[in-house]
Formats: C-alpha cells, sequence, structure tokens
C-alpha cells in the first residue's frame, strides 16, 4: 500500500513538472498537442498538458547573422568575379518559421546568392564597385519580398567583399597610381606657376615702388630749386647752394663709411662749377 502510494505521489509530481515550463528571454517555444499546432510558449512562466501537449521546436528571438558563402558571378561586360555577404535576420513569428519553411537558414542563403547573381550579372564591374549600397538594398528587398511568408523580419544585408580577376585588380592598381602621377605634377606644375606669377607680381611691384621713389626724389628736387630760386632771387647763387648741400650729404656719408678711403675733393662749390664748365 505504501508503495502504491508513493508511486501515484511520484506520478503526480512528475506530471505538474512536465506541465510547468519556464522559457527563457528571447526565445519562443512552439507547442503541438496530439501533432497538431497548440500554441506558443513566450519568456516566463507557461503550463502546458502533460503527456498530450509537445514541445515541438525553441526558436530564438534573438538577431541572427548568416554568412553567405563567396561565389563566382558573371558580370555583364563578361568579367568573372566571386563575390559574399552576409545577411542579418530575426523571426518574429514563431509558428511561421517553423511551419512555412523546412530550413529557414538554407532558404535565405540560397535567396540571397540567387538575388545576387541576378543583379551583379546586370551590372559592369565599375558599376558594381561603386554600388554597394544600390546592391544591398536590392538585395533586402527581394529577400523580404519572401521572407514575409517565413515570420522573419530581415534587418539588413551587406555585400563584404568584391574580388575581380587578378589581372584586372592590377591593370586597376596601375590606372590608379598613373591617375595619382598625373595629379602631383599637375599640381607641382601649378605650384611653379604659382611661384612665377609671384614673383613677377613682386618684381612688378617692386619696380613701381622704385620708380614711384624716383619721381618722389624728382620732385623733392624740383622743389628745392624752386624754393632755392624764390629765397634767394639768383639763379647762379641757387645752384651753388644746392650744390654745396649735396656735397656736404656726401661728405656725412663718406666720414660714415667702413670702407671709406682719402679723397681730395675742391674745398669750394665755385671750383667744382668750374670742373663742369670745364667738361662742357
Amino acid at each position: 500500500m505504501e508503495l502504491v502510494t508513493a508511486i501515484i505521489v511520484a506520478f503526480i509530481i512528475l506530471t505538474v513538472w512536465k506541465g510547468v515550463n519556464v522559457v527563457p528571454q528571447q526565445q519562443a517555444w512552439i507547442v503541438e498537442r496530439l501533432g497538431k499546432y497548440n500554441t506558443t510558449l513566450h519568456a516566463g512562466l507557461n503550463f502546458i498538458v502533460p503527456y498530450i501537449d509537445t514541445i515541438k521546436a525553441k526558436l530564438s528571438l534573438k538577431e541572427q547573422v548568416l554568412e553567405i558563402e563567396k561565389q563566382e558571378v558573371i558580370t555583364k561586360d563578361n568579367v568573372l568575379v566571386k563575390i559574399d555577404a552576409v545577411a542579418y535576420y530575426q523571426i518574429t513569428d514563431p509558428k511561421k518559421a517553423f511551419y512555412n519553411i523546412e530550413n529557414l537558414e538554407y532558404a535565405i542563403i540560397q535567396t540571397i546568392q540567387t538575388t545576387l547573381r541576378d543583379i551583379v550579372g546586370g551590372m559592369d564591374l565599375d558599376d558594381i564597385l561603386q554600388s554597394r549600397d544600390k546592391i544591398n538594398a536590392q538585395i533586402k528587398e527581394v529577400l523580404q519580398g519572401v521572407a514575409d511568408d517565413w515570420g522573419v523580419l530581415i534587418k539588413r544585408t551587406e555585400v563584404k567583399e568584391i574580388e575581380p580577376p587578378k589581372n584586372i585588380v592590377d591593370a586597376m592598381s596601375k590606372l590608379i597610381e598613373a591617375d595619382r602621377s598625373k595629379k602631383a605634377m599637375i599640381t607641382e606644375a601649378e605650384g611653379k606657376k604659382q611661384a612665377q606669377v609671384l614673383e613677377a607680381e613682386g618684381y612688378k611691384l617692386a619696380k613701381m615702388q622704385e620708380a614711384e621713389a624716383i619721381e618722389r626724389i624728382g620732385e623733392a628736387q624740383a622743389k628745392a630749386i624752386e624754393f632755392a630760386l624764390q629765397k634767394l632771387n639768383d639763379g647762379e647763387l641757387a645752384s651753388k647752394y644746392l650744390i654745396g648741400e649735396k656735397l656736404a650729404n656726401n661728405f656725412e656719408k663718406l666720414s660714415k663709411s667702413q670702407n671709406s678711403k682719402i679723397i681730395v675733393l675742391p674745398s669750394t662749390v665755385e671750383s667744382v662749377l668750374d670742373i663742369f664748365k670745364k667738361s662742357k
């Protein structure tokens, strides 16, 4: 009797234990009752009918990452390229994800590879290398169109690497190097041209300043002569005055020069005038 009671108690405990389920966060469990879909258990404490209900599948609701293996594709301009990708998806309807598709990940991979071949096959190599965002958007659009029936949200798809043939890569490298050399030569030529322009402008400005200085000196001398004539009322006396002033300035400069030598000059302004007269 005690043994039977113990067996019954154990059976009751086991039954209760099988009926209680704790689902972890970000998971969904598919429950079938007698072989038919019954319900979906979400995170937290859940109860099912023991021996009648069965946990058929445990699905993750986290964002998943799928690596798409590299495949060879012929472009529109007949270049054989190798291209791979990566996809990020998340299950939003566990029932559809489990019952509407036999192998969800395999289906997503095959869809992306097929879509890649179609898109890349209709583009030239240059367009492919410059249109990653466009290709990604087109893949996502096509994939999401079928993924809705699978209860899946396609977060994003990204082309990882586009590998052209080696000869194409070498040719592109040479073209890039030639373009860089061309730009460097143009930059250097423009620099030299700019330097020549600045040098010419500097020379022009210096000559203008020199001419302006000579003009000012001439104006000053003319004013000095005019002033001397007005004050002295005698042309010859004014000339002696100006020549004497010039001699005094020159004597001052010679006395301050470190390389000055002994120079014999006429002692009077009249003597200087006589020299000028004799030279005529």
